[in-house]
């Protein structure tokens, strides 16, 4: 299994615009030349960005770059209302393609953007409203789209949170030795996979097909982290999810998720989200239901 890398064609167009409505998020993880703007309009899971995992919800609103792995995968049980999003993708280079001295400072954003980025608040508010008007619109009105879009989120940079600490993969001729990029997205696809099983550098190196010392050196030279660290935080995620989607017993979600005692999943999760499991599920559910309470009285 290795991360897919996605072919995107669309000769007649600069840009291409999805609308998608599915029973689930499937897929596994995949990159492409193209940056991506994804906004999950239904839809709950694990989002993988480069070396972010975590949690997500109806609204989710995110600016992935070129080349970097990412895939918005279900969790849980299916929702009787399935999935939908609104995928926008368009080249890297796109801004200067056009041409339009306008667009000249969207460059930095888009490279900030690179790695993958977040978009929250008034800001994610006004893109979600642009790009629900696509759907059925004429190739004309969606360039314009875009244009309103990259220019919304260079006004709203400081609601852009970034997700992800590596890009786009160092091409494999900056190193003198090593397993190449190809075979590390075999062992992130393997990792995404195997979550709830046991997993040792030794495995993920025989995955790689290199020596376990190589392995963890390639590792965090190409995700930024180590291996242990990357595969609790996925875990962490996946656990977050499942704490908010239902009465699931704490104890049974760490066992599910991969980790080998009660005691371990508290500490790995305090570590990074600064709580208590017992915690967040009360404060992300209490949280929830605000966000609920406000849509359904016409709030964002």
């Amino acid at each position: 299994m290795r991360i897919t890398r996605e072919p995107i064609h669309h000769t007649e167009e600069s840009l291409r615009c999805m609308h998608l409505e599915l029973p689930t998020f499937r897929g596994g993880l995949h990159r492409h030349g193209h940056c991506e703007l994804t906004w999950i309009e239904r839809g709950q899971g694990l989002r993988w960005v480069g070396d972010s995992v975590e949690p997500f919800f109806d609204g989710d609103l995110v600016l992935v770059g070129s080349e970097t792995p990412h895939l918005w995968a279900s969790r849980g049980a299916p929702s009787a209302h399935g999935c939908a999003a609104t995928v926008l993708q368009f080249p890297p280079d796109w801004p200067q393609r056009s041409g339009l001295p306008e667009l000249k400072a969207v460059a930095p954003l888009l490279a900030q953007a690179a790695p993958g980025v977040e978009v929250l608040g008034p800001t994610r508010t006004d893109v979600q409203g642009l790009l629900a008007r696509l759907p059925g619109s004429t190739a004309q009105r969606r360039v314009a789209v875009l244009i309103e879009v990259l220019g919304c989120l260079l006004a709203g940079a400081a609601d852009l949170r970034a997700l992800s600490t590596t890009g786009a993969p160092t091409p494999a001729s900056a190193f003198r030795a090593g397993p190449s990029p190809q075979r590390m997205d075999r062992v992130l696809s393997w990792i995404e996979s195997h979550l709830a099983d046991e997993l040792s550098v030794d495995e993920a190196a025989a995955v790689a097909h290199v020596s376990p010392a190589a392995f963890g050196r390639f590792f965090r030279r190409e995700v930024g982290k180590s291996f242990t660290t990357y595969v609790n935080d996925a875990r962490c995620g996946w656990a977050a999810l499942r704490l908010i989607q239902g009465p699931e017993p704490i104890a049974q979600i760490a066992q599910a998720c991969g980790f080998p005692t009660l005691s371990n999943f508290g500490e790995q999760f305090r570590r990074r989200y600064a709580m208590s499991p017992r915690d967040f599920r009360a404060g992300r559910i209490d949280a929830l239901r605000g966000h609920q309470a406000a849509a359904s009285d016409g709030g964002p």
